[in-house]
Formats: C-alpha cells, structure tokens, sequence
C-alpha cells in the first residue's frame, strides 16, 4: 500500500537555472539575438517523473501497486526508480533498448531496478507496448509517460514559469528536443498562456540519426500525445553535430550538458537562420529590440562519454 510521501519533493526540482551562452557560441548576437541554456541539472525527467507519482497516488492508483514498469531511454527508470519508494512502491523495471549507453544502464543497475531489454525489432512489441502489457499484470503499475497528461502538466506546472520568471517574461521562442514530447508541450501550454509572442520550436532526429532521449518522426508515431498541434515548428538534427554542439557548449555554459543539450541548440540555430534569411526574424522581437531565445538542457554529458568518440571525428575532439 502506498505511503504519503516522506521528502520534501519541491527541493528536488530547484536545480534549473539559466544562462546565456556565448557570442562564440551565438552566430546572431549581432542581430540582437541573445540564446539562453535552461539547465536542468543531472536529469530533467525528474519533473515528469514526481507528477505521474504525485498525480497516481491522488486518484488512487498506487494502492496495492508494489512495481512500477515503464519503457525509458534511461532518465524517466531512474527518476521513478529514486522517487518512487518514498511513494510505498518499492520495485521498478525499466524497459530499455538494447543499444542503451553503459554509463546510462550501471546507475539504473546499481539502483537496483530490473532491467529488461528489447531490440525494437519488427519481430518483438515495442518497449512502450511491453510496458503497457506488464504494468496489467497484479499489483503493477505502468505510468505510462508517452501518453500520460501528468508528464506535459509537469513541465507547464514547474519549468515553464521559472523560465518565464527567470527571463523577465521576454521569452519569444522556446525550443526542447522530442522525446516523449512532454518538455515541449508543457513548455507551450504555459508560454503562450502567458504571451501571445511566444513561438515554440521542437527538435527531432533526423531520419539514420540517434541522440539518446530523442526520437525520429518515425518513433515519435509511437507517442499519443498531440504534440504537433502544440509547436509552431519542427526542426531536426543529426547525430554527429548534436554530439559536437554538445561539446562546444561545455566550454560556453562552464558545464558539461549532454548531447540531446547539443541537438536542442542546433534545432535552435536552423530556426533562426531560416527566419532571418526569410526576412521574418522581427517577428520575434521584444519591445526592447531583442529576441529571447531558450533552449532545454535535459542532461549531462556524463552517460554518454564512451559515445562522443564514437560519434565525432578525431577534428572534432581536437
């Protein structure tokens, strides 16, 4: 049987913060530009993950529920995995792919959930559809995070006001990488209630393409919120200069975000090259002249260490 929580959980979520990056980093400060990194700490899934515990223990779902199971790319496992004792459930198991990062599995492993794999081949139900199927087994539960409206609500309820406030409330685009979509259309949900000049931009793998958290179009078909109804524009990136944005960012931000960090800048950065070679970039505009720009830093780079090798070229790490 659940219990009332015993933390303090709105501790857990004061880690955001933002900060401009660079010139060297923004190629349109001279167009009064100024980009801004909204950094979310070790793991952003964490808002999400209180909210689908939160919300489930207020309607009674977590009465006699003793495992929760869910399909992750590996933040969403270890943030309900953490969360979710201080909830009275004590046992996670964590869909993941197979190709999963080992610095992304040993944390997951070591906080000791199960871990159970798929290859999200044609032959086998997908880690969403095996989640759903296993969270109907007694005394499980699946939160089910690529469809629950607790996990939008989370970052409408949570990340979007701080960026409002943090920002003065000149924020005129926001952008956030696609996964489960949920950062994207909290963010969208709260912005545009708030201002009728803020533009939200999500940014996907391009097709061949993998940064981890992030989903093609293609994958993001297995998603059922409506996301596309809540974005003004889609951009995508790829994977080598996702990974490479990543890196640059170090330097420019003084700390180490992961690489779906460098896929939210480089989505961002087509966005406003397109608007500016088209002519309509004062249309995001502030009073003062500026535009405002934001960006979502959902992780470190400290999972994926064994990956930029892997996916930058020898110039690249120079």
């Amino acid at each position: 049987m659940s219990v009332a929580p015993a933390v303090n959980h709105e501790a857990l979520l004061e880690c955001p913060r933002l900060i401009e990056i660079s010139d060297s980093l923004n190629p349109f400060r001279g167009d009064k530009v100024r980009i801004h990194a909204q950094i979310c700490g070790d793991n952003v899934k964490r808002f999400a993950a209180l909210n689908l515990l939160l919300e489930a223990q207020a309607d009674g779902r977590l009465r006699d529920v003793h495992t929760l199971v869910e399909n992750s790319s590996g933040n969403m496992a270890l943030a309900l995995g953490l969360l979710a004792p201080s909830f009275g459930v004590r046992n996670l198991v964590a869909i993941l792919r197979a190709d999963i990062p080992s610095g992304k599995l040993d944390p997951l492993r070591l906080s000791r959930i199960k871990c159970r794999f798929t290859t999200e081949s044609a032959d086998e139900p997908g880690g969403i559809q095996l989640a759903r199927e296993m969270g109907r087994l007694p005394g499980h539960i699946n939160l089910a995070q690529y469809e629950n409206e607790a996990n939008p609500r989370a970052y409408e309820k949570w990340l979007a006001p701080r960026i409002w406030k943090q920002t003065g409330g000149k924020v005129t685009i926001a952008c956030a990488g696609l996964g489960t979509t949920g950062t994207a259309m909290g963010l969208s949900r709260y912005l545009k209630r708030v201002s009728a000049n803020c533009t939200i931009v999500g940014v996907l793998c391009a097709p061949g393409a993998a940064v981890p958290g992030i989903r093609s179009e293609q994958r993001l078909a297995e998603v059922r919120f409506p996301w596309r109804q809540t974005l003004d524009a889609v951009e995508q990136a790829g994977t080598r200069e996702s990974f490479k944005k990543s890196r640059e960012l170090w330097w420019g931000l003084e700390t180490m975000v992961g690489p779906s960090s460098g896929l939210a800048l480089a989505g961002l950065l087509k966005f406003i090259a397109a608007r500016k070679e088209g002519g309509s970039l004062d249309t995001y505009r502030n009073v003062d002249g500026e535009v405002c720009a934001v960006f979502i830093c959902p992780d470190m780079a400290y999972p994926y260490f064994d990956k930029y090798s892997t996916h930058l070229d020898p110039q690249d790490l120079a």
